[in-house]
Order: C-alpha cells, then structure tokens, then sequence
C-alpha cells in the first residue's frame, strides 16, 4: 500500500483483466470483501497488498472505484425502507448520487449491482438495487422479463408454473 500525505495509505484494485485502480484505502475499505482480502479488522492497514478483483471487469471496477472515491467524500444518505417516495429523484436528493447511475446504460447498471453484491458495498447495491426497481415500476410482466433478459417460458414450463404456483396466475 502507498501512502499520500493528503490522503493517507492508497491500495489498488485489479480487475479480473488486470487493470488496477488507485484509491484511498479508507475508501476501499467500504468493501468488506477489500477489508476481507487484507485480513484487516480496522481502519489503520499497513498491508501492502493490491487487491484482485477477479469477478469485476475494468469499466464496472472504474465506476466502483469512482463511487467509493466520491463516498468516501460524501456518503449516501441512508435509502430508508419503507421508502420516502414513489420515483428515484424522491428517495435519494443527492444529485450526484442520482447522475451515477442514470448515467450508466442497463447493462452497466447490472453489472454495478452484481459487483456492489460482490465486493460487499452495502450502500452501492442499496443504489443500484433501488435504481433497478424504479425501471421495473409500472412495467407489465413481459416488460420485466425483457428488461431482466429472462427466457420466455415453453408452454409446458408455463403449464407447469401455472399449476405449481396458482395464486401468482390469478385469470
């Protein structure tokens, strides 16, 4: 770990291709799994380890890695549950916090909520997860399915979904 006088230790992470990313490592440490890999408890980390995020290509480690620099700076205010309003703008006011993730496409935002999962950035998935569920209000159930990509079932998978699960077909 490098230090810098103005901002203390830094760690790098490496995403699964290899590129590495510099940060502050009290920033980093907003991910259990960095915390996890050091083998720290605390704030006060002395390793000199670079971390592997192996799961987490370049661009989604790069947008990771801005989120927890700007965090750090300026945290996320709680998401509370239930929620404070009925649109994204309503339940999280900070507007930098609204410009991350309407400024990724759906793919971005998919792959930010896999890797806050993994990385174990509790208020970065809360983010991604809540900007996930405003897309999917209102939608009707193809919608949904294309906007999740998932497969449209055969008849006989769906006749079966129908008499496992009746109360969900309710016709």
């Amino acid at each position: 770990m490098d230090t810098d006088s103005d901002a203390g230790p830094t760690i790098k992470l490496i995403s699964r291709v290899g590129d590495a990313f510099e940060l502050p490592y009290k920033a980093a440490s907003l991910s259990q799994t960095v915390k996890d890999a050091l083998g720290v408890e605390d704030d006060e980390n002395e390793h000199s380890d670079d971390v592997e995020i192996v799961k987490v290509d370049t661009p989604c480690l790069e947008k990771v890695v801005e989120f927890l620099k700007h965090y750090q700076k300026d945290p996320l205010n709680e998401i509370k549950t239930p929620l404070e309003g009925n649109t994204f703008e309503d339940v999280v006011k900070q507007t930098w916090y609204q410009e991350f993730v309407k400024g990724v496409d759906q793919p971005m935002l998919f792959d930010l909520v896999t890797a806050a999962n993994f990385m174990a950035i509790q208020p970065l998935l809360d983010l991604t997860c809540l900007q996930v569920s405003c897309q999917l209000m209102g939608k009707s159930a193809e919608e949904i399915r294309v906007i999740l990509n998932i497969p449209k079932l055969t008849p006989e998978e769906e006749a079966k979904a129908r008499e496992d699960h009746r109360w969900i077909f309710d016709d």
